[in-house]
């Protein structure tokens, strides 16, 4: 049992890291806590978030297959624009061509590429297999190797030397106990990493690298050292409270505390919202394709004052037995009468095999639809009414749509707490309040707040800035 809570652990977490003046530190020309940082905040804030993860197996296989090919496309070799790594679970989107990943095919196929595909769900295997702009290789191969080669021969120093420091200091500032070997892994496993993707970058000569998460250390890295411009798009909520959001008096230039020459965020929401970090300056007005086309669908909804009541719930392999049975309460205690309907929306990742919801659905006005199969969220919530989540970016991907949402006050909610505004997105106080005092509608300028117009647009005119065409 822990001497603290959350909350003070978290507190305790940035004392620590100020203290200790941690960002200082550089292994190989870059800062080693950078890409630790995350694993150990998210170990101080324990939060009972499953991910179901790929079979050592199937790794182990996939890595042996992809080295084969990385092997062929080094021996080739060919200039390319683009390089852009992306998650398998972003093929959410079916067109006539094929399933589309939804960060870039919507401009990629205007462009000399390469694709990286992080393979993050077994769910979408069909889609991958119908895919419109195929991968071209599994990152598991840069994941599996600098991960045996992190145990081969470890970080040069002072790596093995900070990494205990670290493991001593959390554990004795924020009672938060890490292994010395997990934290020495996480720093060589990003040193190994930019290696082998250096090796690629120096074949493909990609004139700007795209990434569709935050975390991709090891790609930074290669980019930095080869001079070549790192474009990150937000995933997710991406605020001053992110882990890997830098704080401004972090020691060190951006290519050392691996800043994004470009931070591709959706609106002046999230712009705003990293005051106080370094990511702040490199931040641009982008927009969501899929919101854009979202907002298209909602305006074109004749029909839409002769649904139901449409409530959307959205979840994240968070606190899902207690999220069913708050659902099931709220459930009961709907107004006789009113005609509405229930639609539940899985994770892609963690909410993999979920089967808390199932009991909702013996009542046939409730649906659960599993993370892969269509329709996307975006669409469920452009014919939604009502929105509801424990703690999601799919609260501002709602209220940029116009549709109101809902924080459900259970574990993990609590880095909602300062968006909350009390009238497009509120804190329920019971599951009751969904009917008796539901938010207001966002209006016009919060909405594009939250997610500016135009994102193929705006991707191409960013591009084209770092030289990418």
């Amino acid at each position: 049992m822990s001497r603290f809570d959350r909350n003070q652990r978290l507190a305790a977490f940035k004392t620590l890291e100020t203290r200790c003046r941690l960002f200082a530190v550089r292994v190989d020309g870059w800062s080693a806590w950078r890409v630790m940082r995350n694993f150990a905040y998210y170990s101080a804030a324990a939060l009972p978030l499953v991910s179901p993860a790929r079979s050592q197996a199937s790794r182990v296989r996939a890595a042996l297959v992809g080295s084969l090919r990385l092997a062929g496309h080094l021996l080739r070799g060919r200039r390319v624009d683009v390089l852009v790594k992306t998650a398998r679970s972003a093929l959410r989107m079916e067109t006539p061509a094929g399933a589309r990943d939804v960060y870039f095919d919507g401009f990629l196929g205007e462009y000399r590429h390469f694709k990286l595909e992080e393979v993050n769900s077994a769910q979408y295997d069909d889609q991958a297999r119908r895919a419109r702009h195929p991968a071209h290789l599994d990152a598991v191969v840069f994941t599996f190797w600098g991960k045996v080669l992190s145990k081969l021969k470890p970080a040069p120093a002072p790596a093995a030397v900070f990494a205990r420091t670290v493991s001593a200091e959390l554990a004795r500032e924020v009672d938060v106990h890490i292994p010395v070997a997990a934290l020495l892994e996480r720093i060589s496993t990003a040193y190994w990493q930019g290696r082998l993707y250096g090796l690629l970058l120096a074949r493909l000569r990609p004139r700007v690298v795209l990434g569709s998460d935050t975390g991709d250390y090891g790609l930074m890295i290669a980019c930095a050292k080869a001079g070549i411009p790192f474009i990150e798009l937000q995933h997710g909520i991406f605020d001053a409270k992110h882990p890997d959001a830098v704080p401004t008096d972090a020691e060190g230039t951006d290519r050392e505390l691996l800043i994004p020459d470009a931070l591709a965020s959706r609106g002046a929401h999230w712009v705003n919202a990293l005051a106080g970090t370094r990511h702040a300056a490199a931040a641009r007005l982008m927009g969501n394709e899929l919101i854009d086309q979202a907002l298209d669908a909602r305006a074109a909804d004749a029909g839409g004052a002769d649904r139901p009541h449409t409530l959307v719930v959205t979840s994240q392999g968070l606190d899902v037995e207690s999220l069913a049975q708050w659902l099931s309460d709220m459930v009961a205690a709907a107004p006789q009468g009113l005609d509405w309907r229930l639609r539940i929306k899985l994770h892609p990742v963690y909410d993999l095999g979920a089967t808390a919801f199932d009991a909702l659905e013996a009542d046939d006005r409730v649906e659960v639809v599993p993370g892969a199969a269509a329709p996307n969220v975006f669409q469920l919530l452009s014919q939604a009414d009502l929105h509801l989540s424990i703690a999601s970016a799919c609260h501002f991907d709602a209220l940029a749509i116009g549709v109101p949402s809902v924080v459900v006050p259970l574990s993990g909610h609590e880095i909602m707490l300062d968006a909350i505004d009390g009238r497009s997105l509120v804190l329920a106080t019971d599951p009751a309040q969904v009917w008796t005092s539901p938010p207001a509608p966002p209006s016009q300028s919060d909405r594009t707040a939250y997610s500016q117009p135009g994102f193929l647009d705006n991707m191409r005119a960013l591009i084209a800035a770092f030289g990418g065409r």
